[in-house]
């Protein structure tokens, strides 16, 4: 029986402006072989935070798109989920200095573990056997979006790292620590010119790191 991975996240996880084949779950497919089927939900523009100001919804909330509900509904063996890079961002306009209120999500950071929280429940309540993948984005790199910064991005950090304490059972990858690891010339050759999303090279390293987080749990249940 094949085993069923479910890929949660935005943009990164979709995969934009590359194919679904480049896009790291089909990479992953890729990696993993014919004993393994690799189900992509991600979302483009999606956010972790599903929050209203003045009763108005914030962002792209990952819990309302119809691929979340649908990535609920495939009962996976293993959930990977990868959110945070939209949530990294205060909503200024690319041109003016304009902030949008309602696309100012780090302005909202403290709702962003209950809400990644909530996920994560959801999932354990619809596959409650399934292996949870807390996987850490990429960095943000030279965005030509003015309102997505990586000092946002590693406001974040302590929020992951609530969630997982918070979640024994839950398994770590750090993608963004794998980028790191490169030099500002390496890591440049792993972005999109928009500075924010990943190339198929980019693609291949989360694909990567994602397959060897994997191969370390399987040989720990050995």
């Amino acid at each position: 029986m094949k085993t069923k991975i479910v890929c949660m996240g935005d943009s990164i996880t979709e995969g934009f402006n590359i194919t679904s084949k480049e896009a790291y779950p089909g990479q992953l497919q890729e990696l993993l072989g014919e004993d393994y089927i690799v189900v992509n939900k991600g979302v483009c523009s999606s956010c972790t935070l599903n929050v209203e100001l003045n009763g108005e919804v914030m962002g792209y909330p990952y819990v309302r798109q119809d691929r979340y509900r649908e990535a609920l509904l495939e009962k996976g063996d293993i959930y990977i989920i990868m959110l945070g890079t939209n949530d990294a961002q205060d909503g200024m306009d690319d041109v003016e200095d304009i902030r949008y209120p309602l696309h100012n999500m780090i302005g909202r950071k403290a709702d962003f573990v209950s809400c990644y929280q909530s996920i994560i429940d959801s999932v354990r309540e619809a596959s409650p056997e399934a292996v949870i993948y807390l996987n850490i984005p990429m960095p943000i790199g030279k965005c030509i979006w003015r309102k997505h910064k990586e000092r946002y991005l590693q406001e974040l950090m302590p929020c992951y790292e609530e969630i997982l304490k918070e979640n024994p059972d839950i398994r770590k990858i750090d993608v963004h620590g794998a980028f790191e690891k490169l030099s500002e010339e390496e890591k440049g050759e792993l972005y999109l010119e928009d500075g924010l999303h990943p190339n198929p090279r980019g693609a291949h390293l989360i694909a990567r790191t994602v397959y060897e987080a994997l191969q370390e749990e399987k040989v720990r249940k050995v």
